[in-house]
């Protein structure tokens, strides 16, 4: 009994080592169950849009419109929104999928911290297959959430580098955005953009004077990253609320 406790300590400590650690699956499933019933953005959004509090919105990697999307679910014909997504096909079924909603404007480019193109990589189409057999309990959806200005990035998502795609996208920056289609009174931004949001929210935060509520992606952050940008937005009088993978940042007294 002593030797296998020594050795699970031993085991523990290698992994600790290079940076992982062993996990309780009580623990993980009972993470899974408090996530399921915590509060939702999607919950959070529907009572500042009822309360008119958002009206203008910007989505940074807008894919589908729908596919692991909380914005869908609460948009409504009073709001203005900018959807944003380079991808081609995920672009075609934005635009579908938002038809209805008269004050949105759906653009097939990326947004970047200079106006030009850059190569943008994505997972091919011809491969979906081979990964709806090869994950069987996992929709295919999540393959085109994962296209990135970084190859890597979908290669630590179990991507071969074979079915990977990758063309040359129209950049814009924020400013040129902004001005371009008069959303000087935005209220909410949302970036999902799988690695390079760290560099975006920044780009955002020193290049333009306008304090939305923010959302974006924290999980693809490296340590210093996220304590980085952390005390920027402390020091905008930023406060935030992590919600799953997402964390939400609001300015003092915001009705948040």
């Amino acid at each position: 009994m002593s030797h296998d406790i020594n050795k699970f300590k031993f085991l523990k400590k290698i992994i600790g080592s290079i940076g992982y650690k062993l996990v309780n699956k009580n623990s993980v499933k009972t993470e899974r169950i408090i996530n399921n019933f915590s509060v939702k953005i999607d919950d959070i959004l529907q009572s500042l849009i009822r309360k008119k509090k958002i009206k203008k919105i910007i989505q940074v990697g807008a894919n589908d419109g729908k596919s692991d999307d909380f914005l869908f679910k609460c948009f409504n014909d009073d709001l203005e929104a900018l959807l944003i997504e380079p991808i081609e096909d995920a672009f075609i079924n934005l635009e579908r999928n938002y038809k209805n909603f008269k004050n949105v404007k759906c653009l097939n480019l990326a947004v970047d911290i200079n106006n030009q193109k850059k190569e943008i990589f994505s997972v091919n189409k011809n491969y979906y297959e081979f990964y709806k057999k090869k994950y069987k309990k996992l929709n295919v959806d999540w393959l085109s959430v994962l296209s990135s200005f970084d190859k890597q990035h979908l290669i630590d998502h179990g991507i071969k580098k074979n079915h990977i795609s990758s063309k040359q996208i129209e950049c814009q920056t924020f400013n040129e955005l902004i001005n371009n289609y008069n959303y000087q009174e935005l209220d909410l931004l949302i970036i999902d953009t799988e690695g390079h949001d760290f560099i975006l929210v920044n780009n955002f935060l020193e290049t333009i004077y306008i304090r939305p509520i923010i959302i974006f992606e924290w999980i693809h952050f490296k340590n210093y990253e996220i304590e980085k940008l952390l005390m920027k937005l402390k020091n905008l009088n930023y406060n935030f609320l992590q919600i799953g993978r997402d964390l939400v940042c609001f300015q003092k007294g915001n009705i948040i």
